[in-house]
């Protein structure tokens, strides 16, 4: 499935992990979900996973009009 635009996740913390989790992008200067978005992203390339696209088929009328 392809979107044109972002999807939206909901994660949930600990209080002391997102206490953490938001100071480290204060002193870093992060938006939560920019970095939580990259790091997804590095975690996927890591693990060099990748999903198989489904090639378009013509459609009947397309093939009927050959």
């Amino acid at each position: 499935m392809v979107r044109s635009n972002p999807s939206k996740i909901t994660v949930l913390l600990g209080l002391g992990e997102f206490e953490r989790f938001e100071a480290y992008c204060d002193t870093q200067g992060f938006k939560k979900s920019t970095l939580i978005a990259r790091l997804i992203r590095e975690h996927l390339d890591a693990a060099h996973f990748q999903m198989q696209r489904s090639l378009p088929l013509p459609s009947p009328q397309h093939d009927r009009a050959r």
